[in-house]
């Protein structure tokens, strides 16, 4: 049986006798003929041999779905695949065992549904997935934080578990291994590096198995470099929303705790930062840990920022609100203070108890109408289509490492190609004034555009930036949604050049990794939509001018042009491109 996805890229290539699945996508074969765990499943919940099963293919059904979300790499998204499930129906079974199969534009994606009355003790599906043994993974070795680099190296000297999601080059082809919709009904995936491929293994707890099952899709998104990075398929695997999202707004946010890890609780200082954002434009300013020490003045000091147009969230240890009695005690009050949203810190774990926890907080959150950003935490599943106001969550080795250690350029170029393409992260960026920076101003300031984040924290101190009036023009003018994302140039460790769209402006942001070299920028992106590829449009660019300084400056491009930037030693650059 061959299932082939609209615009013939990719195709499932399944035998439901085997139930053995490959991935292709034109002349290449993504996933060698790996065996899904139907039997495995069948065994464990309905205690029968899966091929004494009666098989039933169900014919091929198109799925069509436009969407919007306040926020992301793309406001509008559009989700075309064809679908096709293969039931196995034991007759000592209570209930059936379905395999949903997915070709879409982007990838493909396999999921399990089992019915009936099962048992309720459930293990985890295991899938396995072969790859070519020629194949070259990005893998980051798996952190309970998510908070590590990844590696490049052949798959077959890969061993271990890894964090989702991981990027592999198959010949000319690229695939990315990750998940979607991992809710508490089941627990997030790690990668398992085993002798016959990449298995999405389950932390080693079992799971309450709730009947109807339905497991998360495993999800291979494949292409070139700009099909991984522009892709949205982890979000449109999952349902949409019934939560009113009028409410939810983007933005940026100033943050003290980085460079001044005391002054959270510091509230006159904290006022310092919601008059610059005020000034500057910014949306939010995050309290972070320490304020409950002043707790009887937060709401003078919310009433403070309202009054200057600005939001505040408040940081919270998620133990402060991980029962119903606890939620029911603050979150209200939060709300009533005025508080804007929180940042829920240090949950740490990927089993279902933990998952559980997400999804209470989430719905208990929009009761309030909170905004909700997730750190400490698991890498999104694409969950924020179901919860819009979840807006960001951590995953990733961000810039507080310069606190204790360091964050190479390497890193940095190869998260868009891996961890920012399945959802939104809170590296939290620019940072002017670390130490331990091996990167450039430049480099720092462009993270703001190549790191996609809907609560974009600038970790920096307001002085840091009102001491780079270049830097400080261009994040008053970057916003922190998008309506469009494209990948312009680069490879995983070594550059990432990505263009972003809000209405009429692009936004662009460069980074490198190693020698100096001259970054050319294909500026046809700005030909895109009602414009026309000969229309002249004024690049504002900041880039770095030498001995740790900004420069900025102006050139007028069209969408038949180049742009060629001299980018020093992890060195980048930013632009802001005004018709």
């Amino acid at each position: 049986m061959r299932l082939t996805g609209p615009a013939d890229a990719n195709a499932v290539v399944f035998d439901p006798e085997t139930a053995e699945l490959a991935v292709e996508r034109a002349d290449t074969t993504l996933v060698t003929p790996s065996e899904l765990p139907v039997g495995k499943l069948a065994r464990q919940l309905h205690g029968v041999d899966w091929t004494g099963a009666a098989i039933s293919v169900g014919d091929p059904t198109e799925v069509a779905e436009d969407y919007a979300l306040p926020k992301g790499k793309a406001r509008e998204r559009g989700h075309r695949a064809v679908e096709r499930t293969v039931t196995y129906d034991h007759p000592d079974a209570d209930g059936v065992v379905e395999v949903d199969l997915r070709a879409a534009v982007e990838g493909v994606a396999v999921r399990y549904r089992i019915t009936g009355t099962a048992m309720e003790i459930h293990t985890g599906d295991e899938t396995t997935l072969s790859l070519p043994r020629d194949t070259v993974s990005w893998l980051t070795p798996f952190d309970k934080a998510h908070e590590a680099s990844a590696r490049q190296q052949p798959i077959r000297e890969t061993d271990g578990e890894y964090c989702t999601p991981g990027l592999f080059r198959v010949d000319d082809e690229w695939l990315l291994l990750a998940e979607a919709g991992a809710d508490g009904d089941y627990a997030a995936a790690r990668l398992v590096a085993e002798e016959s491929g990449m298995t999405f293994g389950l932390p080693q707890t079992q799971m309450n198995a709730h009947f109807p099952l339905e497991t998360p899709w495993r999800v291979a998104i494949t292409g070139d470099l700009a099909d991984i990075v522009e892709s949205t398929l982890v979000t449109d695997l999952v349902a949409g929303s019934d939560i009113d999202d009028d409410w939810v707004e983007p933005g940026r946010v100033a943050w003290s705790w980085w460079s001044e890890s005391d002054s959270p609780d510091d509230f006159a200082r904290q006022r310092e930062y919601i008059d610059y954002a005020a000034v500057r434009g910014w949306e939010y300013v995050l309290v972070d840990a320490g304020w409950p020490r002043r707790r009887d003045e937060m709401p003078d000091l919310i009433d403070y920022a309202a009054e200057r147009g600005v939001d505040v969230l408040l940081w919270t240890h998620w133990t402060d609100v991980n029962t119903e009695s606890k939620r029911e005690e603050r979150l209200p009050t939060w709300a009533e203070w005025g508080a804007a949203g929180i940042k829920v810190d240090f949950m740490d774990a990927d089993d279902q108890g933990r998952l559980q926890f997400y999804d209470a907080l989430a719905e208990a959150a929009a009761d309030h109408e909170l905004l909700v950003n997730f750190h400490g935490s698991v890498v999104p599943t694409g969950l924020q289509r179901r919860y819009p106001h979840v807006m960001t969550y951590e995953g990733v080795m961000g810039a507080e490492y310069y606190k204790w250690s360091t964050v190479t350029p390497e890193h940095n170029c190869t998260l868009p190609f891996t961890r920012n393409v399945v959802g939104p992260m809170d590296y939290t960026p620019v940072t002017f004034s670390a130490d331990a920076a091996q990167t450039t101003p430049g480099h720092e300031l462009a993270l703001s555009v190549v790191f996609e984040s809907p609560l974009q924290h600038f970790a920096d101190s307001i002085d840091e930036y009102g001491a780079r009036p270049e830097a400080e023009g261009f994040l008053e003018a970057a916003p922190a949604a998008w309506d469009e994302t494209r990948l312009v140039g680069g490879y995983p460790g070594v550059e990432a050049t990505v263009a972003r769209r809000d209405g009429e402006e692009w936004f662009l942001g460069a980074i490198t990794a190693g020698p100096q070299r001259i970054v050319t920028v294909d500026c046809s992106f700005l030909g895109s939509g009602d414009a026309d590829s000969d229309e002249e449009w004024t690049a504002h660019v900041v880039r770095d001018e030498g001995d740790g300084t900004l420069e900025a400056e102006q050139w007028t491009v069209t969408g038949d042009e180049a742009l060629d930037v001299v980018v020093p030693e992890n060195g980048g650059f930013a632009a802001r491109f005004e018709r």
